[in-house]
């Protein structure tokens, strides 16, 4: 049941957020929007205010959410485009854009106030210090086979002097899968050999598509309490973090370098979201900010369907200097849902082998 719950939560909050965006940012342009919908037919609940024209849906199904643009050919194929005032195909180039990246920018800063918060009220974890002194040798690394001990000082990697375990890191990870001379201290004498380093992804700069040394080796680490302020730098950082980790996935997404098992559909996002309610709330916080990101960074790609794909046609036009005819628009659009519902259903064949 706490995996039904907590994926509900997770997706309601991204995509409540992300049409939230698209509804306000419509508004703002004088655009009607026809109907707000969070999750899928069939609905349980409606709603129609009296002074606004905007349905407000609730679906059965917690599987997405919707919001129809008054003047907006989308994957609804409506071709019911009159030209008033308050249609968004009356408005300007731009305009339209800043109605179809809103619901970006909003998953955006959702993440961003959810690291915030993370980092609130976690803080975040630094080195007890910055002295070049080991204080952790993980087994089966480089640094155990070549017999580095915990309290050994390092004192010169690669023949580049070591002052503070910064130059350290920095050095070892310039130096993937090479044999490089390492100068220890230990005991009042020094020691010098040659160490054969190990490789993996730069995860610590969210670059999964680069590769950085490593060595084995750590120092023990504090929790840092952060000040408001603090909280919100923290969080600009992670969401600068995450939004590189997103953009370096996808990049080996489309370079063949991931492997099937690693992508899922909502069935991996759903026992996700149970894996991390169970761990806690801010395991929880921290899917729910990556997940938002990766949302915006989706719907970002030019596919038609998506909010990209119908920024990439306004972009089109502005070249063209005219507009495209409906009939093409729907031909892209099509094209575009074949593209996204094929992909759908290779992710939840995936998910549902995965299982067995």
């Amino acid at each position: 049941m706490i995996y039904i719950i907590a994926f509900i939560i997770l997706i309601s909050v991204i995509v409540f957020v992300h049409e939230l965006g698209h509804y306000l940012a419509a508004r703002s342009v004088g655009v009607t929007v026809e109907q707000f919908s969070i999750g899928m037919p069939p609905t349980i609940y409606k709603y129609k205010p009296k002074n606004i024209n905007t349905v407000f849906v609730i679906g059965a199904l917690p599987l997405g959410g919707y919001v129809k643009i008054k003047g907006m050919l989308d994957e609804n194929m409506d071709t019911e485009i009159k030209g008033a005032d308050d249609e968004l195909e009356s408005k300007s180039a731009l305009q339209k854009i800043w109605v179809l990246s809103a619901g970006v920018i909003m998953n955006i800063i959702l993440a961003f106030f959810v690291f915030s918060a993370i980092g609130a009220l976690d803080g975040d974890a630094v080195p007890a210090n910055q002295d070049a002194v080991i204080d952790f040798v993980a087994p089966g690394g480089p640094a155990e086979g070549a017999n580095l001990l915990v309290g050994d000082k390092i004192i010169s990697i690669n023949n580049i002097e070591v002052t503070n375990w910064k130059t350290a890191v920095s050095i070892v990870e310039k130096n993937p899968n090479q044999e490089i001379p390492i100068t220890i201290m230990r005991d009042g004498e020094s020691y010098q050999q040659n160490i054969k380093l190990s490789s993996g992804p730069n995860f610590k700069a969210g670059r999964v598509d680069q590769t950085i040394g490593l060595i084995g080796i750590a120092k023990d680490m504090q929790v840092k309490e952060l000040s408001f302020v603090e909280s919100f730098q923290y969080g600009y950082n992670r969401t600068a973090w995450s939004m590189v980790l997103m953009s370096s996935s996808l990049k080996m997404i489309f370079q063949g370098n991931v492997s099937k098992d690693e992508v899922g559909s909502v069935i991996m996002i759903g026992q996700m979201a149970g894996d991390a309610a169970q761990a806690g709330l801010s395991p929880f916080l921290l899917l729910m900010a990556l997940i938002s990101v990766n949302l915006a960074f989706i719907n970002m790609l030019p596919i038609p369907g998506l909010d990209g794909g119908h920024i990439a046609v306004i972009l089109i036009e502005v070249l063209m200097r005219r507009k495209l005819s409906v009939k093409a628009r729907m031909r892209i659009q099509s094209v575009g849902m074949f593209i996204l519902l094929s992909l759908m259903a290779f992710l939840l064949i995936n998910d549902v082998l995965r299982l067995f």
